[in-house]
């Protein structure tokens, strides 16, 4: 059963927003039905009727955010000509949105919740999609590209997690989530309900076994040169040479709230190699390199700065580390 409403009634339009931002007015509801799990709400961003033959993109946010993340990086202007090109496709896990009331039923497994996400694309007679997943997102867009490779052209991978729970990493997570406070301009997000995410995120099957059989599909890597690496590094370096490519953004944490400036170009690059958006233009996100992000390529001299006229080459695989 999919359902579809207007996130914000059209005589709204005027009013200020309380969170985000006002290019939420537009975006229509999806109620989807998934097996073995709860509804799921899904916000479409883009013109669904012409939009379906792509270039379409499925983000999943992570825990202690919601959608509307996503939203806000797609709505960056850096991000325009994807954006102007694309339809999106945002999940919102149970109980992510704004005020949203305690969840009533039990919180599916990741595992079962990659697999069941299928069901979207179904319902919106939708063939393939590009992934982006952040964090826990992360997770479940590569469980959703193991489990439907035949749907799955891509995935854009933001600190990514492919391995077993690290305890302390969990707790530092959570403290620092549930102690978070929230401005006036952000979504105000149920604190139990994000307990239960982090809970199934947490629980996790460790994937990093079926890393090298099962990647069928390209993978753009993006990490915060102040998170952790492992996962990321772990997954570039198992998966088949030139299916995977990484870039790591210094200074940062958390590359999509911190630096959406530095991760459009890349994307865009991403997709154009995926046979997408080849007119894109590019803006001057990451410029010259010289001292913002750790940067290696495949041969010795992509370790040097890059200028913009390199960009015009559709390679994003000048981003990728020697591998180890």
């Amino acid at each position: 059963m999919t359902e579809t409403v207007e996130l914000i009634p059209k005589q709204q339009q005027g009013l200020r927003r309380h969170f985000s931002d006002p290019s939420l007015v537009g975006l229509s509801r999806h109620i989807v039905e998934i097996e073995h799990c709860a509804p799921i709400s899904v916000y479409v961003q883009g013109n669904l009727e012409k939009g379906r033959e792509g270039p379409v993109f499925m983000t999943i946010h992570d825990v202690g955010s919601s959608f509307h993340s996503m939203v806000d990086f797609v709505n960056h202007e850096d991000m325009a000509e994807v954006k102007n090109r694309g339809l999106f496709l945002h999940v919102s896990i149970y109980g992510h949105a704004h005020k949203a009331k305690d969840i009533n039923h039990d919180f599916p497994t990741l595992q079962n919740l990659g697999l069941g996400l299928v069901t979207v694309l179904d319902q919106l007679m939708i063939k393939e999609v590009v992934l982006i997943g952040d964090g826990a997102g992360s997770y479940l867009a590569l469980r959703f590209g193991f489990c439907h490779p035949t749907r799955t052209l891509g995935l854009i991978l933001i600190n990514p997690a492919v391995s077993q729970a690290n305890p302390s990493v969990m707790e530092m997570i959570m403290e620092k989530i549930m102690g978070s406070t929230v401005t006036p301009d952000e979504p105000t997000l149920n604190k139990n309900n994000i307990q239960k995410y982090a809970e199934a995120f947490k629980h996790r099957a460790d994937m990093s076994d079926e890393l090298t059989d099962k990647i069928k599909f390209d993978i753009l890597l993006l990490t915060g040169a102040q998170s952790s690496q492992e996962d990321a590094d772990l997954l570039y370096s198992k998966a088949t040479p030139g299916k995977a490519s990484i870039l790591k953004i210094e200074d940062v944490e958390y590359p999509m709230r911190q630096a959406p400036e530095k991760i459009a170009d890349p994307i865009i690059l991403f997709a154009q190699g995926l046979g997408w958006i080849p007119t894109a233009k590019r803006k001057s996100s990451i410029k010259s390199q010289g001292s913002v992000d750790s940067l290696q390529g495949d041969a010795p001299q992509l370790a040097r700065r890059i200028s913009m006229e390199q960009y015009d080459i559709p390679n994003v695989r000048r981003f990728s580390l020697d591998r180890h």
